[in-house]
């Protein structure tokens, strides 16, 4: 039997990469942080370095 996930919806945020150097656009998916914060995670768009940008604690 598969069990099928339910995935978050991607959506876009503004955040630094630290590889380029450059504040850019990345499609990320919204997670729950164990201290109860929440973040979006996601790529790079231009190198594929992993980005993270802090959300407030109502998103």
């Amino acid at each position: 039997m598969l069990r099928l996930e339910q995935e978050t919806p991607m959506t876009t945020y503004s955040g630094y990469c630290v590889k380029c150097r450059e504040k850019r656009e990345f499609e990320g998916e919204k997670v729950d942080l164990s201290n109860g914060r929440f973040a979006a995670q996601g790529a790079c768009p231009t190198c594929g370095t992993a980005m993270v940008r802090m959300l407030g604690t109502d998103h």
